[in-house]
């Protein structure tokens, strides 16, 4: 017999990343609770279309209370604090964070609740914001009512305590889309380079770091080292027409399965995009980090891998991350020592809190102590 999950996360986002920790996260609980029905609900205003109600309120609640088993509010930046994007939607209108919910329909929830993979920001070249009321209030009462909750980096966990909130870092699901540890890709296949965000030419420096990641695709180029820029968001396209050097490949999907399928027949990643990263790293494949906003940042410092990445706002970085380049072809074994000792320990981590979290559902559904009903 089959559990119904309601997972809430960012559902209709044009960012290939929020989709990808979502599959993750659905993998992972079916291996840990069972067979499973996923209902799937925008928790924010990531989902343009107005043909749906968003977040965890209302008619969403509503329906949840009346047809979900267990609910599930996980993934990409629910915890970052901003501005609503839908002028009025919420007021006031600041103060709030990335999940859509007030305290009345936390009190309200029926349903065992599970928060798994979520992080703070990834704002390139300016500060987090922090916590203000009402964010405060519902984010704490948001995990007082959850049976169990992890978050993706020790950064997030981190800025949950300064409000009094004290959780687990389990690092991103993605990063465990497979338990296959770090191996090189065949020799020949093509180095994957996530392309990065084209939203950072809104920031200082943004276009400078722009400019020099091109004359590291034109370096591969130039040194017949063969090459493929995945994009990750539906936004990046055109202006990836335009910058990636001519003759370089481009791939983009947003069939989660090709995306895995072009990333394991690859060499490795060189990861401007955080998920394209974690994406190849849960594949197996080797990868050199780039700490290109804070929650990239907050991987290199979750993982401990600052030595084989590089930062966007220091001197120097491209000419690091050639070497390291050279590292990772040549199959360094301190480099893929190092990636695969950081995977198994989250890993680790990781099925010991889902195994508990399964225990302790099945504990609440159980109608007698020790009789766990309907457990597969």
């Amino acid at each position: 017999m089959s559990i119904v999950v309601h997972h809430y996360y960012p559902l209709g986002s044009e960012n290939v990343g929020d989709h990808l920790v979502a599959l993750a996260i659905r993998r992972a609980v079916t291996r840990h609770f069972g067979p499973t029905e996923f209902v799937y609900f925008p928790m924010n205003d990531r989902y343009k279309a107005g043909d749906r109600p968003i977040g965890l309120l209302g008619e969403n609640l509503e329906r949840t209370n009346a047809q979900a088993d267990l609910v599930i509010v996980g993934g990409s930046n629910l915890l970052e604090p901003r501005k609503p994007r839908r002028e009025g939607l919420f007021k006031p209108l600041t103060g709030r964070w990335s999940v859509f919910t007030d305290v009345e329909s936390i009190n309200q929830l029926k349903v065992p609740l599970m928060l798994l993979g979520m992080g703070n920001g990834s704002s390139f070249g300016k500060p987090l914001r922090g916590y203000h009321e009402p964010a405060i209030t519902e984010i704490r009462l948001l995990h007082e009512k959850a049976f169990a909750h992890a978050v993706r980096d020790q950064t997030t966990a981190d800025m949950l305590r300064t409000i009094g909130v004290k959780t687990l870092c389990t690092g991103c699901p993605t990063t465990f889309l497979t338990p296959d540890p770090v191996t090189p890709g065949e020799k020949g296949s093509p180095l994957a380079v996530s392309f990065p965000p084209i939203a950072i030419l809104k920031r200082r420096f943004g276009g400078n770091f722009l400019h020099q990641t091109m004359n590291y695709l034109a370096w591969l180029q130039s040194s017949d080292i063969p090459a493929v820029v995945t994009l990750h968001d539906a936004r990046d396209q055109e202006p990836a027409s335009r910058l990636v050097p001519r003759g370089m490949e481009i791939f983009y999907s947003e069939d989660l399965e090709a995306m895995t399928d072009r990333l394991r027949r690859s060499r490795g990643m060189i990861g401007f995009r955080l998920h394209g990263a974690l994406h190849a790293l849960g594949l197996g494949r080797p990868i050199i980090p780039v700490g290109l906003d804070w929650r990239g940042l907050a991987f290199l410092k979750t993982f401990d891998l600052e030595d084989i990445a590089i930062r966007s706002l220091r001197l120097g970085q491209f000419k690091r991350l050639r070497l390291l380049t050279e590292r990772l072809l040549g199959d360094d074994p301190a480099m893929l020592g190092q990636l695969n000792s950081a995977k198994s320990k989250f890993l680790g981590i990781y099925e010991e809190f889902l195994t508990g979290a399964a225990r302790r559902f099945w504990s609440i559904r159980s109608p007698q102590p020790g009789v766990a009903k309907d457990q597969p």
